[in-house]
């Protein structure tokens, strides 16, 4: 393979899983790297930034490298219009904003959600092995964060299903089994902020022990704040810990040391586990900032005004960052990856998801031996790793 091969932007490419053959061939000999992108639905060109140090260096510089025109390298940002959805803001009003929505995560909303979903997950766990062979994705690892940020949030039962098919359009957006269009994706943002909007007028007529209620009946948040926030939990919430648990499956399938030591010591293992599968897993493939001087990366001159994309999935297997980088550990100490992003655009909901993340497999592994008993289907989308089917057989212990 040659540099003028390269293409880890196109969302075909991810159909068949990240390329990390060709991130390898990045960071050695362009880590800062410009791709014409031939998607019309993407923007023209990016940088792609592959190694760990350098992805950190953009994350930490806000004021040049900026995340305003948005976060993604869509051509259209439907969501840049809901203000409530942060992370395509730069500070003073993504900190703000901020710290506004993480009054409704309290440490006494995180217990109560933590102890609630252990039952849930056990009760959705037992649910799919009451079957010999499922789709592990369907049955447990997409239902149990979907119940999880609505359980949060209090979106009724009956609705939940809508939540799901809209977060799908959301972040699915470039896969056309879920969106279909770009403007699939812009109507479903709409969908799920006036959604968001009647449920919030619902929680102050009747508040309940819900963040929803929280946030609703907060003064200094605009309606329109609120419905872009809980845009931004319902979508990014549930699928990327959907991924993240899906991708864990997998790694520990593929590596039955690991599984094995797991599963005989969980009380030893679990932690390291939890953050090795995130690194392992990196839901979010990249974060795009834009440039608003000019700024030299890795020897490279980036123009005032272009877009760079920080590949997380390639930071998280930087040979210079991390021994035997494509090696699964669940053991590795220390684990600094950057999954959950870097500096003051780290992700509000890490702790919620490593807590979903380690429920999930404490809960599943003393039940069942799981097996993988057919093709996996992967989301073709450069900026989410998704994975759509993992149909699995399983033998209850």
């Amino acid at each position: 393979m040659h540099l003028a091969d390269i293409d880890v932007v196109s969302s075909e490419v991810y159909s068949g899983d990240v390329p990390y053959e060709q991130f390898s061939l990045l960071r050695r000999q362009a880590p800062v790297f410009k791709q014409r992108i031939p998607d019309p639905n993407l923007v023209d060109e990016a940088w792609v930034i592959s190694r760990y140090e350098d992805v950190r260096t953009v994350s930490l510089d806000p004021e040049t490298f900026s995340s305003a025109s948005g976060t993604t390298l869509r051509a259209q940002r439907p969501a840049r219009i809901l203000p409530g959805v942060f992370i395509g803001l730069d500070d003073p009003e993504h900190g703000r904003l901020r710290s506004l929505v993480a009054r409704g995560l309290t440490p006494r909303a995180v217990k109560a959600f933590e102890q609630h979903y252990r039952e849930l997950t056990a009760r959705v766990i037992d649910k799919a092995l009451a079957n010999d062979r499922f789709d592990f994705v369907t049955e447990i690892s997409a239902e149990l964060p979907l119940l999880a940020i609505c359980e949060l949030l209090g979106v009724p039962d009956a609705d939940r299903r809508r939540v799901f098919q809209w977060s799908n359009a959301i972040l699915g957006a470039e896969d056309p089994e879920y969106a279909g269009t770009p403007e699939s994706a812009g109507r479903a943002v709409m969908e799920l902020a006036a959604y968001a909007g009647m449920l919030a007028e619902d929680r102050r007529q009747a508040p309940r022990d819900d963040v929803m209620s929280v946030l609703a009946n907060d003064a200094d948040l605009t309606d329109r704040e609120l419905e872009g926030f809980a845009v931004l939990m319902l979508s990014a919430g549930n699928e990327t810990t959907r991924n993240n648990i899906s991708h864990g499956l997998l790694a520990l399938l593929q590596h039955p040391d690991q599984l094995a030591a797991l599963r005989a010591e969980p009380d030893r293992y679990l932690d390291g586990a939890v953050e090795e599968i995130t690194r392992w897993a990196t839901p979010v493939n990249y974060m795009a900032r834009r440039a608003t001087r000019d700024a030299v990366l890795g020897g490279q001159q980036v123009r005032a005004g272009e877009w760079v994309a920080l590949f997380y999935g390639s930071a998280n297997r930087d040979e210079d960052a991390f021994a035997h980088a494509d090696r699964f550990d669940i053991e590795r100490s220390p684990n600094n990856h950057v999954a959950f992003g870097v500096g003051k655009h780290f992700c509000l909901g890490a702790n919620l998801a490593r807590i979903e993340t380690s429920i999930m497999f404490s809960e599943l592994l003393p039940r069942a031996d799981l097996r993988v008993v057919g093709s996996v289907r992967r989301l073709a989308s450069s900026f989410i790793r998704g994975v759509k089917e993992l149909p699995v057989a399983a033998t209850r212990l």
